[in-house]
């Protein structure tokens, strides 16, 4: 089963292949191929709230944590949360996944 990115969810067209990239550039989720693969996404598709600079609250944030907070409000984020259930992963454990680093549970 295909699994929905942020971008498709979102409609905001700044997925790799979106409209809106011409104008806007493609969105930090979408091009951060570190992140590929996680909870079954492309690139950071599916673990957005983790990508400094994505555009769905207009980089309005100063730090991590503060995009983080707003982001576990998102229905993307709670969406993807009941999918992966006890597979969900939350930022750090992502964060330490592709670094290839020993989970820091």
């Amino acid at each position: 089963m295909k699994k929905t990115n942020c971008w498709e969810f979102m409609n905001c067209d700044r997925g790799p292949d979106g409209s809106d990239t011409i104008e806007n550039g493609t969105c930090q989720a979408a091009s951060n191929t570190s992140l590929d693969g996680i909870h079954g996404g492309i690139n950071g598709g599916r673990i957005c709230w983790v990508v400094e600079g994505c555009t769905c609250f207009n980089n309005e944030f100063s730090s991590f944590v503060q995009k983080y907070v707003k982001c576990m409000e998102c229905n993307f984020y709670k969406t993807v949360r009941d999918e992966e259930g006890s597979e969900f992963k939350v930022a750090p454990v992502s964060l330490y996944i592709k670094r290839d680093m020993p989970d820091p549970k």
